[in-house]
């Protein structure tokens, strides 16, 4: 009977106008047999309308199913079918879900690309909802690359667009002030963020369930911000208890964030992680490649309050890795994968337009015959030339890279001579202020002692000499520790750091905490004066411009490395003036880490709070170094 009525619905398709379209229909949403409504559908095709209806439908059961590199597939051939008038808003969408797509891979710069051609087709329609879904986009993709103020005016460009029609779009309203809410909240600005969300409960009411839910989730992030912790954890759970009724995996793991981040603020660490924990789960099944970014930032804080320093950084370095490399092998798969597929579409089609000409042209193989061997003489040539000139432009290449590296070695020498030449007039200064002051008054106490006569004034003047050899004394050993401190050199960083700290916290101005990890063993001298070197100018740094109020110095050493981490609260800058600035201190840092083949990472921003400065030393390279050092 199930053969019977399904052999019946074909043949009813047969006889009207909306065969494709209900085969379509059914194609895209049947449970199964899906293959089968769309081979069927095919065989209906013989316009480039109902062509692009058939692709159009087939991108989407693909998107559906998360294919995305047979969704890309489909795009190749469908978008240019889409160019005539009347298909713009299709062709308005496929192009959205396409800036939806690198979005979600996290290649934001692609995504804005294709968005942006989304809106410029959108506006040759007459859907204020697409056009305004689509700004909404934008401040999405705007928002998750940082750029809060161009989140911000995309966001109100997606409201300003249906603002004016009264009682209808509330979707797309409520969508577009949700975005700039999320906008300011990233902003840490959380009376606007709550203004927004406010707002939207001019459109909807809580009875809309679903429809309201992205709302109550954001609001409950924005009462964290603005410390209501009691409130945020009820917004949490309304918000958890909605979007576990969805497959929406992406709003889940938002969730599970948010409130994992309430309740580490609330101090209850362990349930935290427990969330943050469900967090990554859903966050793996929507494939969200910026959430990762939130959960690992959190874990990272988590574990330094429960002082859990080797979890904390390795959360720090699942953080910093996840920008730069995260999906990379899939997204290069993907690539792989697409155009392979793509190319062999090509070859076949190429395979079979041959067949049928040599077919038909029977009499023109000989002449075919020659303009392929010509034709293959001119490839042969153009890939010769190309070979040549590509040689040429690696020597070039080469040339420039070995010029390129004297410029910077000669850079590095420039900056440790200018700072030896520094650290000397430093020295004859302090010399010359400090100790040649007081060795004048010495002499002048000494010249007077000979000539008085009187016995009680010569005893004054011996005390006042003794008060004058402790002060040169003290200064002498000021002198001597900003040199080379006596602790680093009898017995290492280990002690010598603290000491470091010690004399800075006398100030009262800012509180260095040292936390040192199994660093009994020593290092080579070579290391550990360049590491002594490198923590002195990065703290004397962050004292001169980052007006911090502490200073956290870890050093925990692991079997085969040892790593560094300063960290301070104090104001965040751009990175790029390290690389562009015009003074020594960052040269100098670079040229003693470089010495020692150690690494470094740098994470800051002037939009956030504190900086982070990472040091590794590979410890297998100690050999090598007293290898060297013996041999000088």
């Amino acid at each position: 009977m199930k053969y019977l009525s399904l052999f019946f619905l074909l043949f009813s398709f047969k006889g009207n106008a909306q065969d494709l379209v209900s085969l379509l229909d059914s194609a895209v949403k049947a449970q199964s047999k899906n293959s089968f409504y769309f081979a069927e559908a095919k065989k209906l095709v013989q316009t480039e309308s109902q062509n692009s209806e058939y692709l159009f439908a087939l991108h989407e059961y693909y998107l559906g199913l998360k294919l995305r590199d047979s969704m890309l597939l489909v795009e190749k051939t469908l978008i240019p079918l889409l160019d005539s008038r009347e298909d713009m808003e299709k062709k308005a969408k496929v192009l959205q879900k396409i800036g939806y797509y690198y979005e979600v891979a996290g290649l934001y710069d692609q995504a804005i690309k294709y968005y942006l051609e989304s809106l410029e087709t959108s506006q040759l329609t007459d859907r204020l909802d697409l056009t305004s879904d689509i700004y909404r986009s934008l401040s999405q993709t705007h928002r998750l690359f940082h750029d809060y103020d161009k989140a911000i005016y995309f966001g109100k460009k997606a409201f300003e667009v249906v603002e004016n029609e009264k009682d209808t779009f509330l979707t797309a309203k409520m969508r577009a002030l949700n975005i700039i809410g999320s906008a300011f909240s990233e902003k840490n600005n959380p009376d606007s963020t709550l203004f927004y969300y406010d707002k939207i409960m001019e459109f909807l009411t809580p009875q809309d369930s679903l429809s309201f839910a992205p709302t109550i989730v954001n609001m409950g992030y924005g009462y964290l911000l603005k410390g209501d912790i009691e409130k945020s954890r009820i917004y949490n759970k309304a918000g958890l208890a909605l979007y576990k009724k969805t497959d929406n995996d992406y709003a889940t793991a938002v969730v599970f964030i948010n409130s994992g981040m309430t309740e580490n603020v609330a101090k209850n660490y362990q349930e935290a992680l427990s969330l943050l924990d469900s967090g990554i789960f859903y966050t793996r099944k929507s494939q969200y490649a910026d959430l990762y970014k939130w959960i690992y930032d959190e874990q990272s804080k988590i574990y330094r309050a429960l002082r859990k320093y080797p979890e904390a950084i390795e959360s720090m370095e699942n953080l910093l890795s996840i920008k730069d490399s995260l999906f990379t092998a899939d997204r290069a798969k993907v690539a792989k994968d697409l155009e392979t597929k793509y190319q062999t579409t090509i070859k076949d089609q190429q395979i079979k337009a041959s067949e049928q000409e040599i077919s038909e042209r029977k009499a023109q193989l000989q002449s075919v015959f020659i303009f392929v061997i010509l034709l293959l003489i001119i490839i042969g040539l153009l890939v010769a030339v190309h070979f040549l000139n590509k040689n040429r432009f690696q020597k070039k290449q080469q040339i420039l890279e070995k010029e390129k590296e004297i410029s910077i070695k000669e850079a590095y020498l420039n900056a440790a001579l200018e700072s030896q030449e520094t650290e000397r007039k430093r020295f004859a200064q302090d010399l010359h202020d400090g100790f040649g002051q007081l060795i004048s008054a010495l002499q002048l106490n000494i010249h007077q002692l000979r000539l008085n006569k009187d016995q009680s004034e010569k005893i004054n003047m011996v005390e006042r000499s003794e008060m004058i050899l402790k002060e040169m004394h003290f200064e002498i050993r000021n002198i001597a520790f900003n040199l080379m401190p006596a602790t680093l050199i009898q017995s290492g960083l280990k002690y010598a750091i603290p000491e470091f700290a010690k004399r800075i916290n006398e100030s009262g101005l800012v509180y260095i905490d040292v936390d040192t990890h199994d660093m009994e063993k020593r290092l080579t001298e070579t290391q550990e004066i360049s590491l002594y070197r490198v923590i002195q100018e990065w703290v004397n740094n962050i004292l001169k411009y980052a007006e911090a109020k502490s200073i956290i110095i870890q050093l925990v050493r692991h079997e085969d490395e040892l790593s560094i981490i300063i960290e301070d609260d104090g104001l965040g800058f751009d990175t790029s003036i390290l690389e562009n600035g015009k003074g020594n201190g960052w040269r100098n840092i670079q040229s003693r880490l470089q010495r020692i083949h150690a690494s470094w990472e740098l994470d800051s921003l002037p939009s956030r709070q504190g900086s982070t400065f990472m040091i590794y030393l590979p410890l297998p390279v100690l050999e090598e170094l007293i290898t060297e050092e013996e041999e000088n």
